[in-house]
Order: C-alpha cells, then sequence, then structure tokens
C-alpha cells in the first residue's frame, strides 16, 4: 500500500522536475533491484496519451473519482466526459496538479475518503488499483469503492498483463538524490484472479480491451446487468 511519506519524496521529484530540475527518480525493490522512474511521463501533453489510457477517459461519465491523479494529467479530459475530481494521497502531489491548473484535485487516502457522495464513474489510471498492495487489502479496497459507486456506476481501470501467476506483490522505495523514502507495497493482478476478488465483492469485471502489455477493464455491481457488447 501507497504510504504517504514515500509519496511525498515522489511528489518532492514531480515539483522540482516542474520548475527544471532533471535528476533521476527510482524505486528500489528489496531485492535491491533499481529501476528507473520516468517522471516526463506525468508531465505528458494530451496528445502523447495512449489509445487504451483515451478509450477509458471516453467511456466516463457523470460524476468522476480519479483515484491517484498524481500531476493532473488525466484531469482536463475527464472533466469534458463530466464532474471530476482528482485525489491523491500525497499533498506534494496535489500541488503540482494545482500549479498546472488542476483545481479540482484533493489531498485524499482513497481507503479513508469521507465523502457521501456517489459516483458514476471511477478511475484507476496508470496501474493503480495496485495501490492497494495486498490481495487482504485490495479487497477492502474493492469494498470502499463499490461504497461510493451509485447504483449503476463503473470502475474503470487499465492493468497490467500478468498471464502465469495469480499475482505479483512488491515492495519498493523511491530514491531520489540523496533520499530514500519509506517502502510501500504494490500488487499486480492476473485478470482471472481479480475477476474472483471481484465476484466476493458482488462486483463483476470485464475485459474491454487488451493487448500483449496491458487490459483495459471495466467493474460493475452484480446489480447492474451488463450491455449485450459487454457480454
Amino acid at each position: 500500500m501507497k504510504t504517504k511519506q514515500s509519496m511525498d519524496l515522489f511528489g518532492e521529484a514531480l515539483k522540482a522536475y516542474a520548475l527544471g530540475d532533471r535528476d533521476k527518480f527510482y524505486f528500489k525493490e528489496a531485492s535491491g533491484e533499481i529501476s528507473e522512474c520516468s517522471l516526463k511521463r506525468y508531465f505528458r501533453k494530451i496528445a502523447q496519451i495512449s489509445k487504451s489510457e483515451r478509450n477509458l477517459i471516453s467511456l466516463s461519465y457523470g460524476d468522476i473519482l480519479d483515484v491517484g491523479c498524481g500531476t493532473g494529467n488525466y484531469i482536463p479530459l475527464l472533466a469534458k466526459r463530466g464532474n471530476v475530481i482528482g485525489i491523491d494521497i500525497s499533498k506534494n502531489v496535489i500541488d503540482v496538479a494545482k500549479m498546472k491548473g488542476c483545481k479540482n484535485c484533493i489531498v485524499a487516502d482513497i481507503f479513508t475518503f469521507p465523502t457521501k457522495k456517489k459516483f458514476d464513474t471511477i478511475t484507476f489510471l496508470g496501474g493503480n488499483l495496485g495501490i492497494a498492495g495486498s490481495v487482504d487489502k485490495t479487497k477492502k479496497l474493492l469494498k470502499k469503492l463499490s461504497n461510493i459507486l451509485k447504483k449503476d456506476g463503473q470502475i474503470l481501470a487499465i492493468l497490467r498483463r500478468l498471464p502465469d501467476k495469480k499475482y505479483v506483490a512488491v515492495e519498493l522505495r523511491p530514491v531520489w538524490k540523496n533520499k530514500t523514502g519509506p517502502k510501500f507495497g504494490w500488487i499486480h493482478f492476473n485478470i482471472n484472479f481479480l475477476s474472483d476478488l471481484c465476484r466476493q465483492e458482488e462486483l463483476r469485471l470485464k475485459v474491454l480491451q487488451g493487448n500483449k502489455h496491458s487490459y483495459l477493464v471495466r467493474i460493475v455491481k452484480n446489480s447492474l446487468p451488463l450491455p449485450p457488447h459487454y457480454k
């Protein structure tokens, strides 16, 4: 699961990038392996957004909640589809979003998000459905999402393709300049295993689009019949 402190270091790096600092940002795994995380992708122009991301956005409607909104890259496009709120756990990250003009982004943790409002669409771009970090916490996440989803609402997510295992859970630490942040968990799911988790929470998952790298999925409540072209 993401921690505020880890994401604040990420936000600090994003702030610096927005102001011209090009120091590289990394994630370090428990094994010691280090991989670079491109900060540039969080400042992409609309024309650089992928086809899968565009398709997800085109399916969004109504009252929209973008979970893990980051720098707000998707907010302007989502705002054309409905009334959008972006949330992220890190104040630093939200500061960057507001620097970019995204006033409808707020600091919030989806697990404790204090809202009586229910949403037509909840979006998870950038693999953000993995934020819970474990199977048990993902069940809690799905339950939370179901509670704030309208009866006929939808959860839209882009997931990394994982064909050979039920799931892969990793622990990561952010590394930037001479700083190392606290570890946090992230999880990637096999689509069939995730579908089983959804069923346990009285939700249904349907793959809308797939390629060799990822899936675009739609999750709805069991009470909602899927339109014919989704069956």
